[in-house]
């Protein structure tokens, strides 16, 4: 059987469609439905269903899947040893990132990068949700997660930096008379928060569960920016990572900022799933963007 027909499986599942899958590889449309209908002949049985509301594995095809996603990534750090020894740098890091890491650092990133390693693909994967970034490293469906250290980590973690929490309000506010707000002030006024579909910002819960405050908001968004503007609008105060404000807070400026008591952060590095395993491409994104951020050629 040809891996690039495995490839292509892969993207449709991952995409959820022949389309997005056939603008991601170069593909016509046609094209796609033609490898695909070859590759279940191969089979000898169907590995997706069709709709019009886009596609979905069968049961064979979802025991597949794995061993598929396997193969293909073996193939890939195959193909990348090969070139290795021929001293080239190729390849491909499929990166999962919080969207607002992927505005804020991602850029200039991969711009240093690209320009050390024309060679080597980058494709950015954007998840609000942590857990949904670690399943898809344990799966095999990102090489590298850019998000923030979690205490039940399984995987092999590079830290890059402490990102402090602050907390955000109106310049007229009263909290404004405060040099450093104290975590119990915050529960004291109407609160937005950030929310993944797993539920609230992970680090953020942490930190009021170790300040032994209970959480209570007035309303929730799975957006960063709408929290903002939320609170500018004066419906109520919020809390930013420090990384996240400084790339938008130009566009606030009716609003001020302020670190908390105790200090609140948290520590945004990359994770893979396994240092030994990791491509060889990978492992040069990581070692470059720990490099750069040293040199302070990134500022995160």
């Amino acid at each position: 059987m040809d891996i690039k027909k495995y490839e292509v499986l892969l993207a449709v599942v991952d995409k959820g469609s022949f389309i997005k899958a056939a603008a991601d590889l170069g593909y016509t449309q046609s094209g796609i439905t033609y490898m695909m209908n070859s590759l279940e002949k191969e089979c000898g049985f169907p590995l997706l269903q069709r709709s019009n509301k886009g596609v979905m594995l069968t049961l064979e095809g979802e025991r597949l899947i794995p061993a598929i996603r396997r193969l293909v990534n073996i193939n890939l750090e195959l193909e990348e040893e090969f070139d290795a020894v021929k001293g080239l740098a190729t390849g491909k890091v499929r990166i999962g990132c919080y969207p607002t890491l992927a505005c804020a650092v991602m850029p200039q990133i991969m711009k240093l990068f690209r320009e050390k390693y024309p060679q080597i693909r980058l494709d950015l994967v954007e998840e609000n949700s942590v857990r949904v970034l670690e399943d898809c490293l344990a799966s095999g469906v990102i090489d590298v997660a850019f998000m923030s250290r979690q205490p039940e980590q399984t995987y092999d973690w590079f830290p890059l930096k402490k990102d402090p929490y602050l907390a955000v309000f109106p310049q007229d506010h009263p909290l404004a008379a405060y040099d450093i707000i104290p975590a119990e002030k915050m529960m004291s006024e109407s609160f937005f928060m950030y929310r993944s579909m797993d539920g609230i910002d992970p680090d953020v819960y942490r930190y009021f569960k170790q300040c032994k405050t209970p959480i209570t908001s007035t309303c929730t968004s799975n957006s960063d920016f709408a929290v903002l503007f939320m609170i500018e609008q004066g419906l109520g105060i919020g809390m930013v990572p420090e990384i996240f404000w400084n790339l938008c807070c130009h566009k606030f400026s009716t609003l001020t900022t302020r670190r908390l008591q105790p200090d609140a952060f948290r520590e945004v590095g990359l994770a893979v799933k396994s240092y030994d395993n990791s491509t060889l491409a990978t492992m040069r994104f990581v070692r470059e963007i720990q490099k750069n951020i040293k040199n302070n050629n990134i500022v995160l």
